[in-house]
């Protein structure tokens, strides 16, 4: 299966903002990658029609989903996703006395 170069790109952001959870709009989607309204019809209806998309939707279909997976989609994603997740993390604690003081080993000179 050939996919043009941005119908490729779609796929990816599709997949990527998708796992996000960002809203998604075909103008969003064209000011993300930086092309006209009708180049972006252009590769939706292209994968549209490859069944990777459901273009009406902005939804990707399951081989969609397998495809953009296997096309490192979600290599660009993750850095975003880890980001959230350190954000969110709890400070980091001081580490836990594992003996008591007074069982605690003597330096031998």
């Amino acid at each position: 299966m050939q996919i043009t170069a941005l119908a490729r790109r779609v796929l990816q952001l599709v997949f990527a903002l998708s796992s996000a959870g960002g809203a998604l709009t075909q103008p969003r989607l064209a000011r993300r990658l930086g092309v006209s309204s009708v180049e972006l019809n252009r590769a939706l209806g292209e994968l549209g029609s490859l069944g990777l998309l459901d273009a009406r939707r902005l939804r990707l279909t399951l081989p969609g989903l397998a495809v953009a997976a296997a096309s490192g989609a979600r290599r660009a994603a993750k850095p975003r996703a880890a980001a959230a997740k350190a954000a969110s993390a709890p400070a980091v604690r001081a580490p836990i006395a594992l003996f008591s003081p007074r069982e605690a080993p003597r330096a031998v000179a």
